[in-house]
């Protein structure tokens, strides 16, 4: 059975240490990132999960350094193994911060995505996209409908007396 943790933000601190990390100090910037979440209007310990946003958000930026270059972090077109894992570690750690504080509603963490994709994504390419054919039920269902269409056509202007009556 694991210890009672009396202040609020000790579990927190507690991880940082047992990973390593005993710097947990973050940018304005990343400030703003974590606020931009609301958390406090779906989550019963707000506090606690956005110190965790700050600190999956503080790795990630570090992360994102080590890589370089705008072209090394871009995720598509084709995105590379090593530009895929500050993204993975992220979802990875919201996950965990979820779990500890109890803010599991899907969009906090759409809602902390998506200001993850405006700040850090948004100079990246958009990709192409590729047409699709429609699928085979639907182009059999409107060939079969215009080919129906036509031979009916034909056979009622074969059967009237419009045709019977020009020649």
């Amino acid at each position: 059975m694991s210890p009672t943790i009396a202040h609020p933000h000790a579990r927190l601190i507690l991880w940082c240490l047992s990973i390593g990390l005993g710097n947990c100090l973050l940018s304005d910037e990343i400030h703003d990132l974590v606020q931009s979440v609301e958390a406090w209007r779906d989550c019963p310990e707000a506090a606690i999960y956005q110190e965790y946003l700050k600190y999956c958000t503080s790795i990630f930026v570090e992360n994102l350094r080590k890589l370089g270059n705008q072209s090394d972090i871009c995720l598509w077109p084709d995105a590379s193994p090593a530009a895929m894992e500050p993204y993975n570690h992220l979802t990875l750690c919201l996950g965990i911060a979820a779990n500890e504080t109890n803010c599991k509603e899907m969009m906090l963490f759409n809602r902390f995505m998506l200001a993850i994709h405006r700040r850090f994504y948004s100079n990246c390419e958009t990709p192409l996209e590729k047409p699709k054919d429609a699928p085979k039920r639907i182009i059999a269902s409107f060939v079969s409908l215009t080919t129906v269409t036509t031979l009916l056509a034909a056979g009622l202007l074969a059967g009237s007396d419009y045709i019977h009556k020009a020649s």
